[in-house]
């Protein structure tokens, strides 16, 4: 099976990929098991289809994707937002109707489609410009927005390519914000226990623990100098490519009443 994750590839929170490079079709080197190949080859079912992606991206996580989602809101800098990977444009959505002007790419046609429905309803299709294509490969002019944002991405926010893109196309002192994933925490609410379990089930266990290791107390996880820890050798090594691409980053954990929220924000330094 071959799997190319340009924007908009998706798969759940907290599942950790391993840090791949390259060119603009990242090859994932991730476990070949048979079950990685049909957990892979689910989410890539689940994106083509908008209806299945609202399901598997609600239910699961007791209706709080969005809320991870909106994390990003009162991180933007400035007003024109550039969103890689609209998905199905729900975050679009909040944050036109927070007053940004939004721009969006996206590399499924069908999740476009769905996006530009989704703003048609509520009469905002003319609010955002929408173009299909790869992160690696950003159709805007230098210094064209202020912030850019990508909620639950895949390995391609690695890349070189696209974050060198993203700080060419920020503005001086514009801002980034990722959200890198999140998970329930059933602790904290023993009704979660058979969601974490599903979750579990299906993402194996980093749809359990986010990345977490098991010798770890969840309530750990909110300090910030933990932070790095608990997001994996993938959060060092986006730091790092974010300085290579001229970005100063830093990780951070968000906590809600029964989630935790994991997120990168950075700042283009020249």
């Amino acid at each position: 099976m071959s799997y190319s994750p340009g924007a908009g590839s998706c798969l759940p929170q907290g599942y950790v990929l391993p840090v791949v490079g390259g060119g603009k079709e990242v090859a994932s080197s991730a476990p070949t098991s048979v079950r990685w190949r049909v957990v892979r080859g689910l989410f890539e079912l689940l994106y083509r289809n908008s209806t299945l992606f609202w399901l598997a991206s609600t239910l699961p996580f007791a209706g709080q994707w969005r809320r991870w989602q909106r994390l990003v809101i009162p991180r933007l800098a400035g007003w024109r937002v550039l969103e890689i990977g609209c998905g199905i444009g729900t975050l679009l959505l909040d944050m036109v109707g927070a007053g940004y002007t939004c721009s969006a790419i996206e590399r499924s046609p069908q999740m476009l489609a769905a996006t530009r429905a989704r703003l048609e309803r509520h009469g905002l299709l003319d609010a955002v410009s929408l173009q299909p294509g790869l992160a690696q490969e950003l159709p805007y002019a230098d210094a064209s927005f202020d912030s850019v944002v990508s909620t639950f991405p895949t390995d391609y926010i690695f890349d070189p390519l696209t974050l060198n893109q993203i700080g060419r196309v920020l503005i001086p002192d514009g801002r980034l914000i990722i959200v890198l994933g999140a998970r329930l925490v059933p602790s904290r609410h023993v009704l979660l226990l058979p969601l974490v379990g599903l979750q579990s089930l299906v993402y194996g266990r980093a749809g359990k623990n986010a990345g977490i290791p098991a010798d770890r107390e969840p309530e750990d996880a909110g300090q910030p100098k933990e932070v790095p820890a608990i997001i994996g050798p993938r959060g060092e090594a986006l730091l790092q490519g974010l300085r290579t691409a001229g970005l100063a980053g830093s990780l951070e954990a968000v906590r809600g009443p029964f989630w935790e929220a994991y997120l990168c924000v950075a700042q283009k330094t020249s």
